[in-house]
């Protein structure tokens, strides 16, 4: 079999790591430091690497030493980087991305709900803002409270620490959006839907070259961290034939291959479903793919290598995963809002299957991300912020000439 290139790998990558190393293939693992304990995984040839869209160069040159594999990327920032480098990248190395397919467009959010509405899929109004002319023009009109996205969520973060906000006020919209548009980062505003985290619904697929899907299920939030707009902490397997069918639609209008994950919300009020946004790597939460039981990882990587595979099993609704390190967060601050109690959220963990970087059988990850859990929060402790960069999103990436040296992490792929 070939091998399995896991890059800017996530905690659902750590699970696809696991699983494949089970079934004999050799995975290798291209990490940025926030999970370099995915490369302290049992099998896992790891490195840890500098900054993908500053150091491209670098990344190229970890994957020089990798004979025949599959690519499979954890973030929005590893599937951009691959389809702006796939001309150089070895051609034994293959992936899903690539020139002219639809990741870039399902990455950005205002493309998104343009091929939404071509598709007949519901999706939250939305005003697209490119710079601060367009942004003195839109607050009059602007209605509170209302959701703040930067079309490029992953770099919205890199530069200022968050993505998707939450607006309440004129004074919020100025306070979010001109730094975001001084730095080059053009946002949306776009309809607040109404509800609670557990409204939001999705569907996660692949979708092969002939337009078949080898791999589908169906999940529902319980909890998620960052609060209101971030990763779900904890995942639940739930039929979503609605979202299902929205997702199908979309991907069948771009002709998209690879995986996807859909996320929709339910408004408490009417019902109705809106779509929020497409994912277009391997989620976080992607352990609840095998924890369901519809091998989710297996069916990935067997895709992606030209590999058959049979019918999927039906998913075993009532399973859930679990980001320990995540959930903590999230549980913590919704019992200060009075919202659950400690009690109430240990209930809630019935029918989890899946721990994230927590595993008896590899427990490497879980006590390194803890590690570097606890040396990070006490790092923040007084530390100045950094000054954020100034930088074109809307550049074409130009990478340098020299290779930066990688932080220590492990042996190179081999």
């Amino acid at each position: 079999m070939i091998d399995a290139v896991l890059l800017h790998p996530n905690d659902g990558c750590l699970t696809v790591a696991r699983e494949l190393t089970r079934r004999g293939v050799r995975v290798h693992a291209l990490a940025t430091p926030e999970y370099a304990h995915v490369t302290r995984s049992r099998g896992v040839r790891g490195e840890v690497m500098p900054d993908i869209r500053e150091h491209p160069r670098a990344w190229l040159d970890a994957l020089a030493g990798v004979d025949d594999g599959v690519l499979i990327c954890g973030s929005d920032a590893a599937s951009e980087w691959v389809v702006r480098h796939r001309a150089r990248i070895p051609a034994r190395l293959r992936s899903f991305e690539a020139p002219g397919g639809a990741h870039l467009d399902l990455m950005d959010k205002r493309t998104t709900y343009r091929i939404a509405a071509e598709a007949g899929v519901r999706a939250p109004w939305m005003h697209h803002v490119a710079d601060r002319a367009d942004l003195d023009d839109l607050l009059g009109e602007l209605t509170y409270p209302c959701i703040l996205k930067p079309t490029l969520g992953h770099v919205a973060k890199e530069l200022v620490g968050v993505g998707t906000v939450h607006i309440a006020s004129r004074a919020d919209a100025l306070a979010h959006a001109v730094p975001l548009l001084d730095l080059g980062v053009p946002i949306l505003f776009t309809e607040l839907v109404p509800g609670p985290e557990t409204l939001l619904e999705g569907a996660v697929m692949v979708r092969d070259h002939d337009g078949g899907y080898p791999l589908s299920y169906g999940r529902r939030k319980l909890r998620q961290w960052p609060m209101d707009y971030g990763v779900g902490s904890l995942t639940e397997a739930v039929p979503v034939p609605e979202t299902v069918a929205l997702t199908r639609r979309l991907l069948d209008h771009t002709g998209y291959v690879g995986l996807a994950a859909c996320e929709t919300k339910r408004h408490a009020g009417t019902g109705e479903l809106y779509l929020i946004e497409v994912n277009v790597r391997v989620p976080g939460n992607f352990g609840l793919a095998q924890a369901c039981g519809v091998e989710g990882p297996w069916r990935l990587y067997a895709t992606l290598a030209g590999l058959p595979v049979g019918p999927q099993r039906p998913q075993v609704d009532g399973r859930k995963v679990l980001l320990p390190v995540k959930d903590a967060q999230a549980v913590i601050a919704r019992v200060r809002r009075g919202e659950t109690t400690y009690g109430r959220a240990a209930r809630s963990l019935r029918g989890t299957r899946d721990f994230g970087a927590f595993a008896a059988r590899d427990p490497l990850p879980a006590l390194h991300q803890l590690a570097s859990t606890l040396l990070k929060a006490r790092g923040r402790v007084g530390r100045p912020a950094a000054a954020p960069v100034a930088v074109d999103v809307r550049a074409p990436l130009s990478p340098p000439l020299v290779r930066t040296a990688c932080s220590p992490g492990g042996g190179r792929p081999s």
